[in-house]
């Protein structure tokens, strides 16, 4: 399979890359900085994989993204949406200050996926591609129970992907042969993560878990594989929790 996948220097995103590297899938790696890792990682697998940095804020950085894809892989089989940000914002900051980091953090978790969608949908019907295309967005537990005070811009815009997950399956199926999954985590153990650890400790973080450990990245690239693979198809338009047990739908 072909796979482009953003995100993918460290955390969440170097676990699902190792994992569709070592099954044998063509990936195009999207990094936004950490390109070093992912060239090591490379160099692992007999793959026809390539590193493609991007700042996901910038749209014209987007359109670039899409088209290196587009010439390295012709068209992708999967899209996997797996960058994202989560910064704290106190609500008694400056104005100024809080706004340019909701919508920082908006244009890079949901305003890039919906344009990287977009975009190779439009290259898909003009160049009357028929086969299969299948969106994965990495969304987030925060998405249906909300998330601490600081991290308003966090919440809504994972609530955003989850909307834009269905409707990327019920407006585009049938007449764009596409299907898109969500997955939503939990709290996981990685360096996104780390600062809201530190700041409200690891029991806040494993507050509600039935399990005996946080959730790590490991517990989520064999689902991510398992959707590439076409064999959750029928799942279309759906979310899939990875949360421990701490919240259930």
């Amino acid at each position: 399979m072909k796979v482009l996948l953003t995100g993918s220097s460290k955390g969440i995103g170097y676990e699902i890359a190792k994992n569709l590297l070592a099954e044998g899938h063509d990936l195009i790696l999207h990094c936004n900085k950490n390109r070093s890792s992912l060239e090591n990682l490379i160099k692992k697998f007999q793959t026809n994989s390539k590193i493609i940095q991007a700042d996901l804020s910038d749209k014209n950085d987007i359109e670039i993204l899409v088209k290196e894809t587009i010439d390295f892989l012709d068209f992708p089989d999967t899209i996997i949406n797996n960058a994202g940000i989560a910064e704290s914002s106190d609500i008694i900051s400056n104005i100024d200050v809080w706004d340019k980091m909701f919508d920082k953090t908006v244009s890079v978790n949901l305003k890039a996926p919906a344009i990287i969608f977009k975009e190779f949908v439009k290259h898909k019907r003009l160049n009357k591609i028929k086969s299969r295309l299948r969106i994965i967005n990495i969304a987030s537990r925060a998405a249906f129970r909300g998330e601490e005070q600081d991290y308003i811009s966090y919440a809504c815009s994972k609530g955003g992907l989850i909307s834009l997950t269905k409707t990327m399956s019920r407006s585009f199926g049938l007449t764009d042969n596409i299907i898109s999954i969500s997955i939503a985590p939990g709290f996981v153990r990685t360096d996104m993560a780390k600062s809201f650890i530190d700041e409200h400790g690891e029991e806040i973080v494993k507050k509600g878990i039935t399990l005996d450990r946080l959730t790590e990245p490991k517990d989520i690239s064999p689902l991510v594989s398992l959707i590439v693979s076409g064999k959750l198809d029928h799942s279309t338009g759906s979310t899939v929790d990875i949360n421990g047990g701490s919240h259930l739908r």
